[in-house]
């Protein structure tokens, strides 16, 4: 089920993926490349910051930079312009999300959970499927299952040491160059089997914040991670601040959203719910995670995390501070439950509100709900919002090599070797991990339909 890419040494890695998603990575190449001109970069500058970039990795991450070469010799390209790729897929049209992660006393079996709704354009199925998993295994490194595209962007969600993992979009305005998220995530996961060791990664390497004003650009990311010790944080940095708060200053929960909760804003220069309004969202869906989080502490086992995933509750109680008062029974705000639709796209349109309409249908749509369940040797996954699709259990056990394996077969509700047929009325055209040259050419027109959408998006997104 899982795509696995399997390489005794990092070149190799860049190399294989390179070769098995060919047109894929051309595309999202070539759409990098608009990127980058749609924000005023020339050739020159680009490669001037790839150069310093690739320098960066040499000394603080070889590994990823041996997999950027090999990249590049699979696709026939020069490292700076996959370099200059991977750093614009970096600051991506933000995202949504909404995650928490449950740790005893707050489990109910003593397990540990960590879940991740993955909210972002219904255009990124092109690029990356319905069950957008994947698994690295390079010799040297822990196994660990992503969710992304490999190389260029992949968040790793759990390695083999249990280690779980999920990230949110940020915006802030305390920028400067360093390693970019998806690199201090990878490099935690590869490394590390605790939280403590994933929060040095971030202490004591330069972060990559790239600074704006619209949450259209994932500039950064809050991170949760958990491991299978019990212990569980949430780090919220930029590139000078970092802010790290723990489960146990919880009773054994956290939760986060899109902006800032335990790092200052004014130090990072978080999002202001009164100038960007399509912020105000990420307000409502903390306050109610939180909320969810409190009802069912003590309580929360895997089938409660689905049911949290998939509320549709509202809360606006943290929006208050901002003059926002807004009442349950009057129109939602854009953006504002867990399970996450784009409930006034229609409203928008009657009123005449064009981008408005278009805005949310962009960044308000759960493609994913992933519930990690390190304990089960399990990475439970909907091809969709969770209110319309069931949670499908992924065995990892054995392709992390996860050494309480046996032990999660007894304790597992499903056969480690069933294979879920995912049913869609568009015949499989998206799905992964097979593509075809049809599917290829697909994706590739919806990267460029994409790209257009997204320069009209962000040019009026922010008001004064």
């Amino acid at each position: 089920m899982l795509w696995t890419v399997i390489s005794r040494d990092d070149f190799g890695f860049g190399y294989a993926a390179g070769r098995e998603r060919e047109a894929l990575y051309r595309s999202a190449i070539s759409q990098a490349a608009r990127w980058l001109k749609m924000r005023g970069l020339s050739p020159s500058q680009a490669r001037e910051r790839s150069r310093r970039h690739l320098a960066l990795l040499a000394d603080r991450y070889p590994q990823q930079r041996e997999r950027l070469e090999g990249l590049a010799r699979a696709l026939g390209a020069d490292v700076h312009e996959v370099t200059a790729a991977a750093l614009v897929l970096a600051s991506l049209p933000g995202s949504g999300c909404t995650n928490f992660a449950a740790v005893p006393p707050a489990t109910a079996d003593g397990k540990i959970y960590v879940s991740w709704n993955f909210d972002l354009s219904p255009f990124f199925r092109l690029l990356m499927g319905r069950l957008p998993l994947y698994v690295r295994d390079v010799a040297g490194a822990k196994p660990y299952v992503c969710l992304g595209l490999p190389v260029l962007f992949g968040i790793g969600v759990m390695n083999s040491d249990g280690l779980s993992a999920c990230v949110n979009s940020v915006g802030s305005m305390d920028g400067g160059e360093g390693l970019t998220f998806f690199e201090l995530n990878n490099l935690a996961m590869e490394t590390q089997s605790t939280v403590e060791g994933a929060v040095s990664v971030w202490r004591d390497n330069p972060r990559e914040v790239l600074p704006g004003l619209a949450v259209a650009i994932l500039m950064n990311a809050n991170c949760i991670f958990a491991d299978m010790g019990g212990d569980a944080a949430v780090i919220e940095y930029s590139h000078h601040h970092l802010a790290v708060e723990k489960a146990s200053e919880h009773e054994g929960v956290l939760a986060s959203a899109n902006h800032y909760q335990f790092l200052d804003r004014r130090l990072a220069g978080g999002a202001d719910p009164r100038k960007e309004k399509v912020i105000a969202g990420s307000f409502a869906r903390l306050a109610r995670m939180w909320e969810l989080l409190d009802i069912f502490r003590g309580r929360i086992d895997k089938d409660i995390a689905f049911i949290i995933a998939r509320d549709h509750g509202l809360n606006y109680s943290a929006l208050a501070e901002f003059g926002m008062d807004r009442s349950p029974y009057e129109e939602r705000v854009d953006d504002a439950t867990i399970c996450c639709h784009p409930w006034n796209f229609f409203r928008h349109l009657r009123r005449g509100e064009i981008l408005e309409a278009l805005v949310e249908m962009n960044v308000a749509r759960t493609l994913n709900s992933v519930v990690m369940d390190p304990g089960r040797c399990t990475i439970y996954i909907t091809p969709g919002n969770p209110c319309r699709h069931q949670h499908v259990p992924v065995w990892v056990g054995d392709v992390l090599r996860m050494e309480w394996a046996d032990r999660a077969r007894e304790e597992i509700d499903y056969r480690p070797d069933w294979r879920p047929r995912i049913v869609t009325r568009r015949k499989g055209v998206f799905r992964r991990p097979q593509p075809s040259r049809g599917s290829e050419l697909v994706r590739s027109a919806g990267l460029r339909f994409f790209g257009a959408l997204d320069r009209a998006l962000s040019a009026g997104l922010v008001e004064g």
